[in-house]
């Protein structure tokens, strides 16, 4: 080592320093790095396990900080405990309000294996498990599309651990009516084969605003990807097949108990899961806080207005959020009125 270490030198000693270009400019004053990060910076949310007394692993994330309000996020149908991530492009205004958000990843997805004969009843149960796990007493709750049914089982076995309640186009189930609910396994299988192609399976239309959201797209393949790939499941569409199925069969959960406020978020144009789907909610709660119903929007109401779901989950329901004279501000909801009469629009600005 000590041999090269001096030929080494002898070479530098002899290239001498002309030989060598000058330093690039510095792209900051140096001034400007004596404070450097200590802490890395997030890459999306860790997918933890917990193995039950009965050897189920379930498989959970949570992203927040531990004296931040918990909130539970029941997913959509065909997805992974990584779906969270998919609305991060608001994380800025999530951390701010203070909001630690937890979600239980469902039978037969992502990286759970698929077990046959499980129900939304075993789902609520794997809950309470991971929050007594993590020490959390009460959370508030909300579901996206399908995941519906599961946060009405949750609401319906632990009424006591709610905060409040929040569904956002959410479906309550099948009707009979439904293909999904007349047809074969064999149909059903290949009815479900769309999810096996992540881009078809995500594929939401060019006039969809999520569209504006940089690089939304591309998440949602991947979520896709990991929902129906991440364990070299290749594909395997078992949990899909049996989701719909526990939409056509299983009972309504009773929700009678249920006394925290409940919010309702829903497109009047919504083709996946029809407005009387939100009338439905709307028609079992004692509590109803408010129902959003957003005129000539459709399923992407989950994704366009997360910024006012993410007021009502931290106790601004009073709040209005939009964008007026091109600033996002959370206003009054009397106030609100005035200004979207005078061209401010919902959301913050960058969805315009």
């Amino acid at each position: 080592m000590r041999s090269y270490v001096l030929a080494a030198t002898a070479v530098l000693a002899l290239s001498g320093p002309a030989a060598f270009a000058a330093d690039p400019a510095p792209t900051v004053p140096a001034s400007d790095l004596a404070d450097i990060q200590t802490a890395f910076d997030p890459m999306g949310p860790a997918v933890q396990a917990l193995t039950l007394p009965d050897g189920r692993v379930v498989h959970y994330i949570d992203e927040g900080e531990p004296g931040w309000r918990p909130v539970l996020y029941a997913s959509g149908t065909g997805t992974s405990a990584r779906a969270f991530g998919m609305t991060e492009y608001l994380r800025s205004l999530r951390i701010r309000l203070k909001l630690r958000f937890i979600s239980v990843e469902r039978n037969g997805f992502g990286d759970t294996e698929f077990r046959p004969g499980w129900t939304t009843r075993d789902y609520a149960a794997e809950v309470r498990a991971v929050l007594d796990h993590l020490g959390i007493q009460q959370a508030a709750a909300l579901a996206i599309s399908g995941g519906g049914p599961y946060l009405a089982e949750i609401a319906a076995e632990m009424p006591d651990r709610l905060i409040s309640l929040h569904f956002l186009a959410a479906t309550s189930g099948f009707g009979p009516e439904r293909k999904a609910c007349t047809v074969s396994e064999a149909e059903l299988t290949e009815m479900m084969k769309v999810a096996q192609n992540p881009e078809a399976w995500w594929a939401y239309p060019e006039t969809s605003p999520t569209r504006k959201i940089p690089g939304f797209a591309d998440r949602a393949y991947e979520e896709g990807a990991r929902t129906y790939f991440i364990r070299g499941q290749m594909g395997d569409l078992r949990g899909q097949v049996a989701e719909y199925r526990r939409y056509c069969t299983e009972p309504k959960a009773d929700v009678s108990k249920v006394q925290v406020p409940v919010y309702v978020y829903h497109g009047t144009a919504d083709k996946s899961v029809p407005l009387d789907q939100a009338q439905y909610w709307q028609s079992q709660f004692p509590n109803l806080r408010k129902a959003r119903i957003y005129e000539g929007e459709g399923h992407d109401v989950q994704y366009r207005h997360w910024d006012q779901l993410l007021l009502d989950v931290a106790g601004h329901a009073e709040l209005t959020m939009l964008c007026a004279d091109r600033k996002s501000q959370a206003v009054p909801d009397a106030d609100a009125q005035a200004l979207l009469a005078k061209g401010a629009t919902l959301g913050i600005c960058a969805w315009q």
